[in-house]
C-alpha cells in the first residue's frame, strides 16, 4: 500500500491537513477516523478490510462502508496491474491525503518482480504452481473489493456517489447519504430517469452559501415532485433555479442566477 502525504512533520506524530481530512465534513466520522489511521502508516504498510475490522471495535461492515466512502472521495485508490513478466494481476492501494478524482487517479508505477520468482513453472493450471509469486502477492489477490456481494449500492446511492464524484462539495456521506438515497431510488421507481434527477440535483450552487450543501443537495431532492411530468418536459432545457434565500428557495427560473417574483418581494419588503 503506497501512502502520499504532504511534506512530512516530526517522526513519531502524524499531523494531518484540516481541510482534506481532519474537518472534511462531507466524510463520515468512520471515515476520517480511518482515513487517519492510514495515513499515519509508514510507506510500503499492508492493510485491508480484514485486518483494518481485526483492529477495531465496530466490525467489518462499519470499516468496509468508511473505505466505500473514501474510496467514492479520491482518497482511497486501487488498482489493477499486470507482472509484464509472470503475468499475475495484483491490486496496488493507495492513500492520498489530498484526494485525486475522476481522470486524475495517481499512477501508480508497476510492482518490480523479484528475480527470486525466475520464469513462470509448467505447473496444472489453477493448481497454484505455476512460477513463485510471492506471498505479498497473493494477500493482494484476495482482498476484499469495496463493495461486497451482500452489500451492492443501489441505484439512488449511485447517483449519488457519482454526483460527489462530479462535484466534491456535493458529496454526501453516512446517513445523509442513506436517507436521501432512500428517497431518490423511490424517484426512480415512479419513472424519474436518471439524467434528469442528476441535471436538477447536480444544479450550479449559489455564490453564497450559508447553509450546509448537504441541506442544499437534501432540500432539491425534496422539491422533487413525486411522479414526472411529460417525458419532453422532462427531457427539456436544464433546469435553473432561484439563489434567493441563501440558496434554499429553489423555485424553477428561466436562466441561471435569476430571481423568483417571491424572493423579490420578500426583498423589497426587507427593505
Amino acid at each position: 500500500m503506497q501512502i502520499h502525504r504532504i511534506p512530512q512533520h516530526a517522526p513519531g506524530y502524524t499531523i494531518l491537513d484540516n481541510g482534506h481530512v481532519v474537518r472534511k465534513h462531507s466524510l463520515s466520522w468512520a471515515a476520517r477516523g480511518l482515513l487517519s489511521y492510514l495515513l499515519s502508516l509508514p510507506d510500503g504498510a499492508r492493510e485491508d478490510v480484514r485486518t483494518l475490522a481485526a483492529k477495531s471495535v465496530e466490525g467489518r461492515a462499519t470499516v468496509s462502508r468508511a473505505l466505500r466512502e473514501l474510496e467514492a472521495a479520491g482518497h482511497y485508490v486501487r488498482r489493477t496491474l499486470r507482472d509484464p513478466v509472470t503475468g499475475q494481476v495484483r491490486t496496488v492501494v493507495s492513500v492520498h491525503e489530498v484526494p485525486v478524482v475522476g481522470k486524475a487517479v495517481h499512477a501508480v508505477p508497476p510492482l518490480p518482480v523479484s528475480p527470486a520468482a525466475g520464469v513462470p513453472g509448467a505447473g496444472v493450471p489453477g493448481g497454484g504452481r505455476a512460477g513463485s509469486p510471492s506471498k505479498e502477492v497473493r494477500a493482494k489477490e484476495v482482498e476484499i473489493p469495496s463493495v461486497r456481494p451482500s452489500e451492492k449500492l443501489t441505484a439512488g446511492m449511485a447517483l449519488l456517489l457519482e454526483l460527489g464524484l462530479r462535484e466534491p462539495r456535493m458529496a454526501l456521506a453516512g446517513k445523509p447519504l442513506c436517507d436521501q438515497a432512500a428517497r431518490v431510488e423511490g424517484l426512480l421507481a415512479q419513472g424519474w430517469s436518471r439524467s434528469a434527477l442528476m441535471g436538477i440535483i447536480a444544479a450550479p450552487l449559489p455564490e453564497k452559501v450559508t447553509h450546509s450543501v448537504g441541506a442544499i443537495v437534501a432540500a432539491r431532492i425534496a422539491k422533487v415532485p413525486a411522479v414526472p411530468a411529460a417525458r419532453s418536459a422532462v427531457g427539456g432545457p436544464r433546469r435553473h433555479e432561484c439563489p434567493g434565500r441563501d440558496g434554499m428557495c429553489g423555485r424553477p427560473v428561466a436562466f441561471a442566477g435569476q430571481v423568483c417574483d417571491a424572493c423579490l418581494s420578500d426583498s423589497a419588503g426587507g427593505r
